[in-house]
């Protein structure tokens, strides 16, 4: 059975306590609201002329009959019946329409005077946008054709030409109101440009990348006893010699395939295949310790160039890239940001860089029991996820 929206307003007002309004029910959207509609005066003698007044709300069309026709949103018209009349106005949009009837009552024979002719008012042609829905700051163009008005304003705006367009960029959503007079009236017209907050772009891209470490960048440097006595080895290990000398470990991965302009979403560093000689430790009970062991961010360039300035140069902790229980498995992070927040592999890629290097230390320097303790990471891998938006 086929239940219209009059008989289904019936049901519900039978439910004791129940009242709403058409444009309340769900599922029936908002329909049109007229908010008035009268003669203005309802009586007049015969040969007489009178004002239909009305306003009317979320509506595509409004007509009235009795040979009116279509109608602006809101205006008034000068009518002179020769009898008694109804007019009913009737406001339609993609909910349904609304209806509402007004009477003139004409008493009398016709006045001595003729009455003289007021004319119509403007007819508002055209009011239109070329976008209804957009993001702040985002330009609209309106555009409207009024025909027989002696003025035209723009709410907002001012006076305007009979015919004209504008661009405008309203921050907040905003009702654009055209009025046009004339002697005989005036009729409005309005627009509603609503403002939606911007959306994040789409990706059109999700890469990965899955970097091992280059073993021709990629070593350690064991400390010597003089202040530029370095020595470098193929190997990537950190900790101690039997000599009780500091070892500082260093990892270059090729970056050079991820496009500038793409968005990092993480950088894991995986050290999980991990080779360990000696002992080293946080805590132990003999000797001394190894301290913690730290990973930082570290743009040392060739393998050739290690030395001292890599050995002690300043670098940037990566994100939680201290470590107190070590070895441990898995022992993979996301090293994309510093300790302090800042976007480290972000700008590499943005800047065009080739590289991401790391430098792997332990804060002790030695424990002092003249073995070798070390964590060696040659098998090191770099695993980054991006996207690439519009």
């Amino acid at each position: 059975m086929k239940i219209t929206v009059a008989l289904l307003l019936a049901l519900l007002l039978l439910i004791p306590g129940y009242a709403c309004m058409p444009e309340e029910i769900p599922g029936l959207g908002l329909t049109p609201k007229i908010n008035q509609f009268e003669a203005m005066p309802s009586v007049i003698n015969q040969g007489e002329a009178t004002y239909l007044r009305w306003s009317v709300a979320n509506a595509d069309s409004v007509s009235i009959d009795n040979g009116i026709g279509s109608v602006a949103l809101t205006g008034e018209i000068p009518v002179s019946p020769g009898s008694t009349i109804f007019y009913t106005l009737t406001a339609r949009n993609f909910a349904g329409e609304t209806a509402a009837r007004t009477q003139i009552i004409v008493k009398g024979e016709p006045t001595i005077h003729p009455i003289v002719s007021t004319g119509t008012p403007p007819t508002i042609v055209t009011f239109y946008a070329n976008r209804i829905i957009i993001t702040p700051g985002e330009p609209v163009t309106l555009s409207w054709d009024v025909s027989d008005a002696t003025k035209v304003t723009l709410e907002n705006v001012g006076q305007v030409n009979a015919k004209d367009a504008i661009t405008l960029s309203p921050v907040n959503t905003t009702t654009y109101v055209i009025t046009a007079t004339n002697a005989a009236g005036k009729s409005t017209a309005g627009i509603t440009v609503t403002i939606q907050p911007s959306l994040p772009a789409e990706p059109i891209y999700e890469g990965m990348i899955i970097l091992k470490a280059i073993p021709e960048e990629s070593g350690s440097l064991v400390r010597g006893t003089g202040y530029l006595d370095y020595t470098k080895n193929e190997t990537v290990c950190a900790g101690d010699t039997t000599l009780n000398m500091a070892s500082r470990a260093f990892l270059s991965f090729n970056i050079s395939s991820i496009p500038n302009n793409a968005i990092i979403e993480e950088a894991i560093l995986d050290l999980s295949d991990y080779t360990q000689y000696g002992d080293p430790s946080y805590m132990r009970s003999s000797w001394g310790n190894m301290g913690a062991l730290e990973v930082y961010h570290l743009q040392y360039g060739s393998f050739e160039n290690l030395g001292f300035s890599a050995y002690t140069e300043t670098a940037k902790l990566t994100e939680n890239g201290e470590f107190t229980n070590y070895p441990i498995s898995p022992w993979a992070w996301d090293v994309k940001d510093s300790d302090n927040g800042e976007p480290v592999i972000q700008n590499l890629i943005e800047q065009g860089a080739s590289r991401a290097q790391f430098r792997i230390q332990f804060f002790t320097t030695t424990n002092w029991d003249s073995t070798s303790d070390m964590l060696c990471f040659d098998d090191a891998s770099l695993t980054i996820k991006y996207v690439i938006k519009k």
